[in-house]
């Protein structure tokens, strides 16, 4: 069985970069203010996200495990989150136990998305980030918002295997 992910169609390619229109989502993320480090932020979310996934819920309901897990930076850290199954309306979610978790609608729209291969790391991201943005710029559009990193593998899958993504919301 396939792992949901964010539903989207391809509106255009420019070179390496797609871009797509996401339909409306929901995600549950965790704020990691306190750490720099892109992958640190991720496993110290990731276990209060697989809480919530695993009942630790106002319903205490078991939640399928969906693909990116997502990160984007915040002011003194990172965001992470996972994707809520399209499965439940917005009035349907379980909301979080935890009062570090929250729940947020990301509205359907235009995206700009660099996909690569391999490690992901503060790095990487930067790297990625700077090329998907030369290329947003290049195309004409203006993006909206921060670069967020999305994640499609778990962390035992061998980095050449990997599928990881860079994105940033831009203008029609």
């Amino acid at each position: 069985m396939a792992i949901e992910k964010p539903e989207y169609r391809v509106l255009s390619k420019i070179g390496d970069i797609e871009i797509r229109h996401y339909s409306e989502y929901w995600l549950a993320e965790c704020d990691v203010s306190t750490v720099k480090d892109l992958r640190s932020a991720s496993n110290q979310a990731f276990n209060r996200l697989f809480s919530y996934i695993s009942g630790d819920n106002s319903r205490g309901q078991k939640i399928a495990m969906t693909s990116p897990v997502q990160q984007i930076p915040a002011a003194a850290g990172w965001k992470v989150s996972f994707v809520v199954p399209k499965t439940f309306s917005p009035e349907h979610i379980p909301v979080p136990s935890s009062q570090a978790i929250r729940l947020r609608k990301v509205e359907a729209g235009t995206f700009a998305a660099l996909r690569y291969r391999g490690v992901w790391n503060n790095r990487v991201f930067e790297t990625k980030s700077a090329e998907l943005l030369a290329g947003v710029s290049a195309a004409g559009r203006m993006p909206i918002g921060e670069v967020s990193s999305a994640v499609y593998n778990p962390p035992l899958t061998p980095p050449p295997l990997r599928r990881n993504e860079v994105l940033v919301r831009v203008s029609d």
